[in-house]
C-alpha cells in the first residue's frame, strides 16, 4: 500500500499568492483522484483471497488503513473526501472512514428522488455489511483500523446548482423553488438553510485553481461558499 508520497503538501502552493506573497492556505493538503481508480474498483470487486468475509472486510477499509498509516489523526483536522454519487466500493472506502456524509442534489424530480435511496444505502446497506463483515470474519479489535468509523452519520443534505429566476417571487425557477420546499417538508433540519445558487465564477474558479474566496469575480458566490461552509462545519463539529 503507498505511503504519504500520494499527498501534495501545500496544495494550491505557487499557483495562488497574495499580493504580499504569503502563500494561501499553507496547511491544505490535496490526494488529486485518476482516471485509474476505476480500474482499481474492476480490480477490488473481482479479486478476493482465503475467507471471503475477511477478504470483502479488508478491501472495504483500505481507506481507513491508509489513513493510519499517514497518521491522518495526528496531521489533520478534517479529512474531506470528494465521491462520485454512486455506492462503488471505493466510494464505500470513503464512507466506512467518514464520521459524517453530506448529500448535494439539484433540486429536480429524479436528484431528489435520490436522496432517500442513497441514505437507505449508507444506513442499512453499507453500515450494516461491514459490521456483519467485521463480526463474521472474526476481525480482532486491535486489527481494526484506528480510522474505520462503524457508523456514519449524516452532516446535511445542500441544495445546489439552484437558477435564478428574476420574476419570480422566490427569485428561483419554479421547478427549483417546488423541489426545494418538498425536500424541507421531507427532510426537515437535515436540509442546510443555504441554497447553493448556480453562480458562473464557481466553475471559473476551479479551472483557475483557486478557491472561490481568491478568486475575487463574485463576491455573492463567496458569500454563499462561506455559508454553506459554515453550517456544515457546524453540523460535522457535533
Amino acid at each position: 500500500m503507498p505511503k504519504d508520497e500520494l499527498v501534495i503538501k501545500n496544495a494550491i502552493g505557487e499557483s495562488g499568492r497574495y499580493s504580499n506573497g504569503k502563500t494561501l492556505y499553507p496547511t491544505l493538503d490535496f490526494v488529486s483522484a485518476q482516471f485509474e481508480l476505476d480500474d482499481t474498483e474492476i480490480d477490488l470487486a473481482s479479486t478476493n483471497y482465503g475467507n471471503a468475509n475477511l477478504s470483502d472486510w479488508d478491501k472495504r477499509t483500505l481507506l481507513a488503513s491508509w489513513l493510519d498509516q499517514i497518521s491522518a489523526q495526528n496531521n489533520y483536522d478534517y479529512v474531506l473526501f470528494d465521491c462520485p454519487p454512486a455506492t462503488k466500493i471505493v466510494s464505500q472506502n470513503a464512507l466506512a472512514a467518514s464520521d459524517k456524509y453530506i448529500i448535494p442534489v439539484i433540486p429536480d424530480e429524479l436528484s431528489s428522488r435520490g436522496v432517500s435511496h442513497f441514505r437507505n444505502l449508507v444506513q442499512n446497506k453499507i453500515d450494516t455489511k461491514l459490521a456483519y463483515l467485521q463480526s463474521s470474519a472474526q476481525v480482532p479489535p486491535a486489527e481494526v483500523p484506528k480510522n474505520f468509523v462503524p457508523t456514519t452519520n449524516l452532516a446535511g443534505i445542500v441544495p445546489f446548482l439552484v437558477k435564478h429566476s428574476g420574476n419570480a417571487r422566490s427569485g428561483l425557477t419554479n421547478i427549483h423553488t417546488e423541489q426545494i420546499a418538498a425536500l424541507r417538508r421531507q427532510w426537515g433540519t437535515d436540509m442546510i438553510q443555504t441554497v447553493g445558487m448556480n453562480y458562473i465564477a464557481i466553475p471559473e474558479a476551479i479551472a483557475a485553481g483557486l478557491p472561490i474566496w481568491n478568486y475575487g469575480k463574485n463576491a455573492k458566490a463567496q458569500r454563499m461558499m462561506t455559508a454553506i461552509c459554515a453550517e456544515l462545519k457546524t453540523r460535522i463539529d457535533r
